[in-house]
């Protein structure tokens, strides 16, 4: 779990693609698709919250259902954040990566274009 926890530090391809990992190793417990509306939003926070602060002796501790309320609610907390930080990870890459360098290049070719512009301009219009 402690391996779960930590997000991408990075903004490359591999660190993406490690995000996309982790959503995936987190996403096959499946705890997202389980029906907890019955349970108040806040209170599943605190669950995770408690829990991601605690050692994991203590969570071995803890009696039954409480200590598999702690972990769903941790699985389900990392997998929303996951999610998220793969997201903006995505993000930053298509604006750095590949956005800057369009525009870029389209900068590059505007700046060839210039000489030729520029000696068009000197020729007088003729009709």
């Amino acid at each position: 779990m402690e391996r779960l926890r930590r997000p991408p530090t990075r903004t490359t391809g591999t660190a993406f693609a490690r995000a996309l990992e982790r959503v995936d190793e987190i996403g096959a417990c499946r705890l997202g698709r389980l029906k907890l509306s019955q349970i108040a939003p806040n209170r599943l926070a605190a669950l995770a919250r408690y829990a991601l602060g605690s050692k994991a002796p203590l969570l071995e501790r803890a009696a039954e259902p409480k200590r598999t309320a702690m972990l769903t609610a941790v699985m389900r907390h990392l997998e929303a954040k996951a999610i998220d930080e793969a997201l903006d990870l995505f993000q930053v890459l298509m604006a750095t990566r590949l956005l800057n360098t369009a525009k870029r290049k389209t900068e590059k070719e505007r700046l060839s274009t210039l000489p030729q512009l520029e000696k068009a301009s000197r020729r007088p219009a003729t009709r």
